[in-house]
């Protein structure tokens, strides 16, 4: 199992998955360029250009109860300062002060031009609402006879991860089926206008379907009702929490 966070140039182990939610390095963490090099690097010196680790800001607790995307947003231009570690070369270290939002570009496209640019950085996408998934491309995924239900991943959300849990289990009790991954550029009608106000989407979205032996449309509705519907008077609605199709 792969235990990095998807998307990105660096290599960002899972650990590191609540930093990449919130856009929220701190104080003491270390980030490795290579897999290979993320792990005993005092003793196997040779083989590390350099390595990252932040400075600033102090740790401090995080509010579980906030959105992921808010605390993205409000975090994305706050102050970071990490530094360049070359374990072979102490004399290159290098401090370097720039924002959350910088940092995180940085990590994802390996572009050390972004840290210092002075041209105005905005956001990434973080969220995208399941209407916007392309219904075409998805139904041309699936098998004559079958269901397809795809939603939108984000490998990072806690929220989100748990629902997929929720969605396999529940499918896994009824159904043979399994599950593809399809990147963003092909599965998902994206409004050209509201991109413009984001420098991008964030690298940890994706569309995953899951593709269901069954015919019966109702049957897989009631099943997913039955882990995804939390209301009481509000009437379960399955377009908003992913593209159900039937072929």
């Amino acid at each position: 199992m792969d235990n990095r966070i998807k998307g990105f140039e660096w290599n960002i182990p899972l650990a590191f998955k609540d930093c990449i939610a919130q856009c929220k390095f701190e104080h003491g963490d270390v980030i490795y360029k290579n897999k290979s090099n993320a792990k005993n690097w005092g003793e196997e010196k040779i083989d590390i250009d350099f390595l990252i680790q932040v400075k600033s800001p102090l740790r401090a607790s995080t509010n579980s109860n906030s959105s992921d995307i808010d605390v993205f947003g409000a975090n994305w231009n706050s102050k970071i300062i990490f530094e360049k570690i070359y374990p072979n070369s102490s004399h290159l270290n290098t401090k370097i002060e720039t924002t959350q939002g910088r940092f995180f570009t940085y990590l994802w496209k390996n572009d050390e031009t972004i840290l210092n640019s002075n041209e105005i950085l905005s956001p990434v996408i973080t969220s995208i609402s399941a209407k916007q998934i392309n219904s075409k491309f998805i139904k041309s995924k699936i098998p004559d006879g079958w269901h397809g239900f795809a939603i939108i991943m984000d490998c990072v959300s806690n929220l989100v991860i748990s629902k997929r849990t929720l969605i396999e289990n529940a499918l896994s009790e009824k159904y043979n089926y399994h599950s593809e991954v399809y990147e963003f550029d092909e599965a998902v009608n994206l409004n050209i206008e509201e991109q413009k106000s984001y420098s991008g989407i964030s690298p940890t979205l994706s569309v995953e379907l899951f593709l269901i032996q069954s015919n019966n449309s109702e049957e897989i509705i009631e099943n997913l009702k039955s882990v995804l519907f939390k209301g009481v008077k509000n009437r379960f609605n399955i377009n908003t929490h992913g593209l159900l199709i039937k072929k």
